[in-house]
């Protein structure tokens, strides 16, 4: 009976210890990559005064690739008005984005889009879809 009343306190401990596990949540957490080809859906418009909404929009596309390099098919910060590609660095860390002395950052807002904002006079925005 005492060997027993051992092995019944022994066996509740491991089954507890067992049943515990160290999941805090954070193994759901999938790191985002910001590697690949992005097209614009979005633009901020805003007549400087914070009211602005983001509007429809298209005819843009960036590129990153895994050497920290974006290329953007028109200007980075200029856009159509330019029609010029343009290619610079892109930092992780930072979520910095830097073409052409026209720096940047950026957000995901998901999986598979993305919101950059540059300096210019009223806030400026642009969203971006993954297309690979």
């Amino acid at each position: 009976m005492k060997y027993l009343k051992k092995i019944l306190i022994i066996l509740t401990i491991a089954i507890a210890f067992i049943s515990c596990n160290n999941d805090d949540g954070n193994d759901s957490i999938i790191p985002l990559s910001i590697v690949g080809n992005w097209n614009l859906t979005a633009t901020l418009a805003d007549p400087g005064d914070g009211s602005g909404t983001f509007q429809p929009a298209s005819g843009k596309s960036l590129n990153f690739t895994d050497q920290g390099v974006v290329n953007c098919n028109v200007s980075f910060c200029f856009g159509s008005l330019t029609q010029a590609t343009s290619t610079g660095t892109y930092d992780v860390m930072t979520t910095t984005i830097d073409v052409e002395n026209c720096i940047g950052t950026y957000v995901f807002i998901d999986a598979n889009t993305i919101e950059i904002s540059h300096l210019c006079i009223e806030p400026c925005g642009e969203r971006y879809v993954r297309v690979n």
